[in-house]
């Protein structure tokens, strides 16, 4: 949770446009009553009836203005906290914002960042089976299966992580961290050829990596692959 993850575009999108067009409508209702109360009707019942509708949609403006700015700044302060708690290691109470934002449309709609971070909440409670449930209900968003895939190495359900880590490859081919955990959960299962294939693959569209030529050489020898070599600086963060 290094940073709050994008909503869907299209919603912002949606925002911005729906802002547009009341922006514009102000402009015309301005324009209208101006033209209405100095010339064509000057105080009348009419232009007066124009002026009131201008100011109203003129405030209405306004308000859906500050509203964006307002909602926008407050799902910011909610990752923000969730991040800070979850660092400080206080995984039930980081939990608070990060339901918070499940309330809110961009995260009703695309709910994945945030059942991620709650599956990182749970899985430091040491509630494995729920942080499990949370990563699973992410589908194939990527952090979430790598999370996934690691969870699964260590309770030793090695197939279970060779197939998540495979989806996860799909979606990230060049991976290098997560190649290695693919090779390092076909390993444990007892796919040691199937392990040296896929760091073989990997290295030779990625050739200079040492990471991979190392683990390579690992299970080449009857080892099991790991991260201790100089390339530990080719892991990513998690988003």
């Amino acid at each position: 949770m290094k940073r709050a993850p994008q909503p869907p575009g299209w919603l912002p999108a949606l925002l911005h446009l729906s802002h547009g067009l009341i922006a514009g409508g102000v402009g015309y209702m301005l324009a209208y009553a101006a033209v209405i109360y100095s010339a064509a009707e000057p105080g009348s019942v009419h232009s007066m009836v124009a002026v009131l509708c201008s100011v109203a949609l003129a405030v209405f403006e306004i308000g859906f203005f500050a509203y964006i700015i307002l909602r926008r700044r407050r799902m910011k302060r909610l990752w923000r906290e969730a991040a800070a708690l979850t660092k400080a290691g206080s995984y039930e109470a980081a939990e608070i914002p990060l339901l918070e934002l499940l309330t809110y449309a961009e995260y009703r709609l695309r709910p994945q960042p945030v059942l991620f971070a709650l599956g990182a909440a749970a899985e430091g409670r040491d509630l494995q089976r729920e942080a499990t449930v949370l990563y699973r209900r992410a589908g194939d968003y990527p952090p979430a299966l790598r999370a996934l895939g690691m969870l699964q190495l260590e309770r030793g359900l090695n197939e279970g992580a060779t197939q998540t880590l495979r989806k996860l490859l799909a979606k990230q081919p060049g991976d290098t961290f997560s190649t290695v955990l693919l090779a390092l959960a076909q390993f444990r299962a007892g796919q040691r050829e199937a392990a040296a294939s896929t760091l073989r693959n990997a290295l030779e569209r990625r050739p200079k990596s040492e990471m991979l030529r190392v683990n390579l050489a690992r299970v080449e020898s009857g080892d099991e692959p790991g991260f201790d070599v100089k390339a530990k600086t080719e892991s990513p963060g998690v988003a």
